[in-house]
């Protein structure tokens, strides 16, 4: 992510509502419905950002409020520690809501490897949870740690340092994604390829676009924009003939057929129809789906709805809980549909 600050940081809703052609017969329960069983307990001990009154604060997975709503902004928890913007500046707090690192930052991003992006002075570096600058700010764009690397931007060009900020992949990229399973998504010119750690060449730059590595499995896009699936080797497994597809996660990725999305296996069978407006990779047993002149909702991965696509925007689940936005505001639900936190803003 470009530019002399860091990428926007955790609390940032995705996707715009689409609508498409087309009428869907829901066959579920309500958005509460008690025969949905969960698919994975809310954490207790995680936090979770709600709004109230233009500020925010952090819930539990039980949704007891923990941490009132006090900062203009903030990011996700990670590694014991939450980003939270207090007027123009950024500090990180504690579970609690206790200062760890002051407010001191132009900007900040989550704690990753041990190490997290700050801004100071329109440039990039990174510091420790005791507030120590290990990487001193130098660069015009920084984003998290992976696997012991950084994408880190000079002059215009990208590159990768590891925890101590030595420079162990010279900036010598037009743009380049992180590290995942061993492997980076690297641009050079106008074609993609992946490195390893070590910045050695393993797949060679043939994409007109490519993603990173999960589950043994990476989406690319070939010279007419169709998108296919290659493994670690570079191997097609999928070829590159679909119209729209998205990560692996959990044994399933999303894609699109016509104007419709569904979802694919490993091997490109598709195993649940395309009869969503869009899809979302699955998290916590759970994807997020958009059905045409009603929302968002989830499916589990039978395909089936078992929570009521009646949100405007949602986000994925994590440790158990998705944040859903009404008209109403930002709320929880857990996986089986029950409202954790009402919206509120």
């Amino acid at each position: 992510m470009s530019g002399h600050r860091l990428a926007p940081v955790a609390l940032a809703l995705l996707t715009t509502l689409v609508a498409a052609a087309g009428a869907w017969l829901i066959a579920c329960g309500p958005s509460e419905d008690t025969s949905v069983q969960r698919s994975v307990d809310p954490d207790a001990a995680w936090r979770f950002p709600i709004r109230k009154g233009l500020r925010v604060g952090f819930i539990d997975g039980t949704g007891k409020l923990v941490i009132e709503p006090q900062y203009v902004s903030a990011g996700p928890m990670a590694e014991g520690l939450i980003p939270v913007g207090q007027g123009k500046v950024w500090g990180f707090i504690d579970p609690a809501g206790s200062w760890v690192i002051e407010p001191q930052y132009e900007d900040a991003g989550k704690f990753t490897d041990g190490l997290a992006p700050v801004s100071v002075g329109g440039l990039g570096g990174y510091v420790s949870p005791g507030g120590k600058m290990v990487v001193a700010p130098a660069y015009g764009a920084v984003r998290p740690f992976s696997q012991g690397r950084a994408p880190v931007q000079k002059l215009g060009q990208w590159g990768f340092i590891d925890t101590t900020g030595k420079v162990v992949i010279k900036p010598d990229y037009a743009e380049v994604r992180g590290f995942s399973e061993d492997l980076a998504a690297v641009r050079r010119d106008t074609l993609w390829g992946y490195i390893d750690r070590s910045g050695r060449s393993v797949i060679e730059p043939k994409w007109t676009d490519a993603y990173a590595f999960s589950e043994g499995l990476a989406v690319i896009r070939g010279d007419d924009g169709a998108f296919g699936v290659i493994d670690p080797t570079g191997k097609v497994v999928v070829e590159p003939t679909l119209y729209g597809a998205k990560s692996y996660s959990e044994g399933l990725a999303p894609i699109r057929v016509g104007v419709k999305w569904g979802f694919m296996d490993r091997e490109g069978k598709v195993v649940l129809e395309a009869e969503f407006d869009d899809a979302r990779s699955f998290h916590d047993g759970r994807a997020a789906v958009l059905v045409h002149d009603r929302g968002w909702g989830f499916i589990d991965k039978q395909g089936m709805v078992v929570i009521q696509p009646d949100y405007d925007k949602v986000e994925d689940f994590d440790h158990g809980l998705a944040l859903v936005t009404t008209a109403d505001g930002w709320g929880y639900v857990d996986t089986a549909g029950k409202t954790v936190w009402s919206p509120t803003k």
